[in-house]
């Protein structure tokens, strides 16, 4: 058998797996929509979860979170609609969603003021995904490139001169937008923040049960992991207390 035989079947079997996994997915999704809409939350958050076997998605985690919520499970869907925002943070429904069950928690943290600067830095880098500022970067930085060419062989002064500034703006935009692109996708990879699952949990002073008890936080409380020891993890809450817990209470966005 040749090569181009062999390179043949091989492309017919990924075609087939292709397909294969996507009707799978598709009975899967269909089966999580029938629990769904026959009011069985719990059932349907569980088929949302084996699906997590094929890929992650925005829209995956906003439907789990859905059916963890109709299921009761706040933590849990708190938890996952964080994870669905980090994916698309322009979508309008998971941020109403994530607003809607955090007013159901038990702790209602107020959190310390930021510099204004600094706020409204963080709220500009939350527009867009890691990709979509990358893909903005590299289109201002071509658009750059064309103008420099139009200033190096204009023929016109008032032309080059357009063509001068409109560059250097480019190539500041471009700078600016690659550095969201990288500090989006640095947050999402290595993001500090974690939701309390547990009903409970006691905060200590120390990593040690016998440490002193500092405050008491509940299910569905974002917290900020400074650092772990052992089974215990050192966490900051929104209003800058801080205090160490069990790591098992806890789950990483």
């Amino acid at each position: 058998m040749n090569m181009k035989k062999i390179f043949l079947l091989l492309m017919v079997h990924c075609t087939l797996c292709i397909v294969h996994l996507q009707a799978s997915i598709d009975l899967d999704w269909k089966k999580a929509e029938e629990l769904n809409a026959a009011k069985q939350y719990a059932e349907a958050a569980n088929m949302y979860a084996e699906m997590f076997q094929y890929g992650e998605s925005a829209e995956l985690y906003y439907n789990y979170a859905n059916a963890l919520y109709k299921s009761n499970q706040i933590g849990l869907a708190i938890l996952n609609y964080e994870r669905a925002l980090r994916l698309d943070p322009t979508n309008e429904d998971i941020k109403f969603n994530l607003e809607f069950v955090n007013k159901m928690k038990t702790d209602k943290i107020e959190p310390l003021e930021k510099f204004f600067m600094s706020e409204w830095s963080e709220a500009l880098g939350r527009l867009l995904t890691s990709n979509e500022w990358a893909y903005a970067s590299i289109i201002s930085f071509i658009a750059m490139l064309v103008l420099v060419l139009l200033y190096l062989f204009g023929r016109k002064v008032w032309l080059r001169k357009t063509a001068f500034f409109s560059a250097f703006f480019l190539l500041l935009f471009s700078i600016v937008t690659m550095v969201y692109a990288f500090q989006v996708k640095n947050h999402i990879e290595n993001n500090p923040e974690a939701i309390v699952l547990a009903g409970t949990v006691s905060v200590k002073s120390s990593p040690d049960d016998s440490g002193t008890e500092v405050f008491v936080i509940h299910e569905g409380t974002k917290v900020n992991v400074l650092s772990t020891l052992s089974t215990w993890s050192e966490v900051r809450l929104a209003d800058g207390n801080v205090g160490w817990l069990q790591s098992s209470t806890i789950e990483k966005i």
